[in-house]
């Protein structure tokens, strides 16, 4: 899997001197909006997309959702051996385009619209898009770290991710992707990503367009009240609280990535995203 690391004067510098000036607590409602239409992500998004990747924008109508063009993010199907852990077979493929907010936000909302292709299939487990909370001081403290619990002063992070269901038709049950420092061990002793699914269950269908909005609120350092919640076309179906994301406020959010990261897939897979809203307060869906 892609664990980026910030580097150079780029994009990173740029919003890390902004910062600086503009305190946190001196925030506007709308902290970004994204509807692709200048087809540039220079100044906002860095790309992170490697030989197993296709990342661009889309101008073809049937895939745009509003106005002339969306982004398109496709995982290419992995050439070379597959290798086995626990039974399952692994070949990666992956994806991102972030955007930084820095240094942060206490709580912060995310609505973006997103469509799967007609024969999305991601094989057994992929990850998709979410928030990260990284160091004010030190960003790059965010990344790197899979299979590692969070120490409650480096990182945390959240992912909204459609989970691999036996016997449904891809792309499988909604759910939260996260890491904190509460986080329950996986059985191979690691602490890979627990899942907070909706209930009753929410299965994505392929080929037409969502409303997503997504949710995270920090807990006072060292108390149990913070907050993570999904709601799709409007409609909230998750919505999990008592969570202790961090122990110091030198963790906030800022960091946005949309990507598709996939263990293992015979095929292509694609998906398309489009206006997106990054604010202090819920947005909704578009009339």
């Amino acid at each position: 899997m892609f664990n980026g690391v910030v580097k150079g004067p780029g994009l990173f510098a740029i919003l890390l001197a902004l910062a600086v000036a503009v305190p946190a607590s001196v925030t506007a409602e709308i902290i970004l909006r994204e509807d692709f239409e200048d087809l540039s992500l220079e100044g906002k998004w860095e790309k992170l997309s490697g030989d197993t990747t296709e990342a661009n924008f889309e101008t073809r109508p049937e895939h745009v959702r509003s106005g002339k063009a969306s982004y398109r993010i496709t995982a290419l199907a992995p050439e070379g051996e597959a290798y086995q852990i626990h039974g399952y077979q692994y070949r990666e493929a992956d994806s991102w385009i972030r955007t930084w907010f820095l240094p942060g936000f206490d709580q912060v909302y995310v609505r973006w619209y997103a469509k799967c292709a007609d024969d999305f299939r991601q094989g057994r487990q992929m990850h998709w898009c979410g928030l990260r909370g990284c160091r004010t001081d030190n960003p790059n403290s965010g990344f790197g770290r899979a299979g590692e619990r969070p120490t409650g002063t480096d990182r945390f992070t959240t992912s909204v991710e459609p989970a691999f269901t036996e016997g449904r038709e891809p792309p499988g049950q909604m759910c939260f992707y996260s890491y904190w420092p509460e986080m329950k061990q996986s059985g191979d002793g690691k602490y890979w990503g627990n899942r907070f699914s909706a209930d009753p269950p929410f299965f994505l269908e392929r080929g037409r367009w969502y409303c997503f909005e997504m949710m995270v609120k920090l807990n006072e350092p060292g108390q149990r009240d913070g907050e993570q919640a999904l709601w799709v076309d409007g409609r909230k179906i998750i919505h999990e609280k008592n969570f202790r994301w961090r122990d110091s406020e030198i963790l906030k959010l800022n960091l946005w990535k949309f990507g598709l990261y996939i263990h293992y897939s015979e095929q292509d897979c694609t998906y398309w995203v489009d206006d997106l809203v990054i604010g202090t307060d819920y947005v909704g869906p578009e009339d």
